[in-house]
């Protein structure tokens, strides 16, 4: 199964800017519940390894991966740098996942 995910590219600059992320790591997006009792969901973005059946997105320089458990709530996103959010913030949306 594949996936589509717009990461804009200033989102991968500023985790290389920010962050010490260099060209050439690799980096896993996933998507995880929140503290006890708030059913709440967490983006987070950690240096990993690349798996066999990740998705693989290359974007200035680093590679961003996902795993198949992880797809269906990244697929159809966007990730966006957001300097309101701090130095390496970001924002996501998916349309296909509103309303």
């Amino acid at each position: 199964m594949s996936i589509k995910l717009e990461i804009e590219p200033a989102f991968s600059t500023a985790y290389q800017r920010y962050a010490g992320f260099l060209p050439g790591d690799t980096l896993r997006l996933y998507v995880r519940t929140s503290g006890p009792g708030t059913g709440g969901l967490f983006y987070a973005i950690e240096k990993d390894e690349y798996m066999a059946d990740d998705a693989i997105f290359e974007v200035e320089g680093l590679r961003f991966v996902i795993r198949p458990s992880d797809f269906w709530y990244f697929d159809g996103g966007e990730l966006r740098y957001n300097p309101l959010y701090g130095e390496y913030g970001f924002s996501f949306s998916n349309p296909l996942l509103e309303g």
